[in-house]
């Protein structure tokens, strides 16, 4: 199995769009309303069926953003309409509650990046990027949610089976 994208839910998907498209460099591919249509079919992303079934309201409305790095790495951005969307507590967002808390990518020049993203006004966890033993580099920052980030570089030493492409 290989993985395919991440979906991240949030309340301002203009400033969500920049961070994936002006800091970390991913391309827009699609920025839609949905939904798109009332029935399943080849030119339909998500039609009023699909997204009342999966939101579990009438009437469901959202704009969607799909987004791909030079690597093939993809973003789903999503902004609900109906059901209006409610910020995560940040004390949620943390290690303290289960869940998927940080999104991992990997990439070269990490000290570069660091600075590009501290640049661009985003906290980082830490003052500093961190090395992780002889397998890498690391920091996490926060999007403008209080998502958390985690950037990694391998090393030249890191063991090859830990090495991600």
């Amino acid at each position: 199995m290989r993985f395919h994208h991440m979906c991240i839910v949030t309340a301002d998907i203009d400033e969500a769009i920049h961070l994936w498209r002006d800091v970390m460099g991913f391309e827009l591919k699609v920025k839609m309303t949905i939904p798109d249509g009332e029935e399943f079919g080849p030119a339909i992303m998500a039609p009023r069926r699909l997204l009342e079934d999966l939101y579990k309201i009438k009437g469901a409305t959202a704009t969607v953003a799909v987004l791909i790095s030079k690597e093939r790495a993809m973003i789903e951005l999503l902004e609900p309409h109906i059901p209006s969307v409610a910020p995560t507590p940040p004390d949620r967002l943390r290690y303290a509650h289960t869940g998927i808390h940080e999104l991992g990518l990997v990439l070269e020049d990490i000290d570069g990046f660091f600075d590009k993203v501290r640049a661009a006004g985003y906290r980082t966890q830490t003052e500093y990027v961190w090395p992780c033993a002889n397998m890498g580099k690391s920091f996490i920052f926060y999007d403008k949610e209080g998502n958390m980030i985690q950037i990694w570089e391998h090393s030249a030493e890191a063991p090859a089976e830990l090495r991600v492409p």
